[in-house]
């Protein structure tokens, strides 16, 4: 295996186990962007998991425009250049979650079991809605001509993206 390789699965075991909140893009119905940061869980499928208010730009953004992209970083305090930031980023369709279903009902639960008893506060307000942000394709840079694509059903499942003169990164 590759030293490139081997970090890029390292640095998925590491954004993935603390994972707690993800940063989110949506695009509104006219295409205007929108970046925000909301808190996430994984489900036993691998989706990504998102409680979140429907007086929210992003909510509105995944209701009108179900796609999203997903967002996992390195902390800034990691040494290191930051032009070659660590991350992975996943393309993702989004699947509301209704209210009166089974899958809400565990997905409160599982928020509260990560978060705490905040989401008794939340789960009442008719606003808040769960969506599950289903990966489609991702991508890994784990450094400098270490770009991978990745298997959204298998993270460990990795191939080197191709640079321009044909060459893997």
């Amino acid at each position: 295996m590759s030293d490139a390789l081997a970090r890029a699965r390292a640095l998925i075991a590491t954004l993935r186990e603390p994972l707690s909140t993800i940063i989110l893009g949506t695009a509104a119905p006219d295409g205007t962007p929108d970046a925000s940061v909301a808190a996430a869980l994984l489900d036993a499928d691998g989706a990504f998991v998102i409680y979140v208010s429907g007086l929210a730009a992003h909510t509105r953004n995944l209701r009108a425009n179900p796609r999203a992209s997903v967002l996992l970083v390195e902390p800034e305090t990691n040494p290191g250049n930051p032009l070659a930031r660590r991350r992975l980023t996943f393309a993702c369709a989004a699947e509301p979650v209704a209210r009166d279903s089974t899958p809400h009902a565990e997905m409160v639960s599982a928020f509260r079991q990560k978060f705490g008893a905040t989401i008794d506060v939340m789960a009442p307000l008719p606003d808040f809605q769960f969506f599950r942000l289903l990966p489609q394709t991702g991508r890994v840079v784990a450094g400098f001509g270490a770009a991978f694509e990745v298997n959204p059903r298998d993270w460990s499942d990795l191939t080197p993206v191709a640079r321009a003169s044909g060459r893997p990164a």
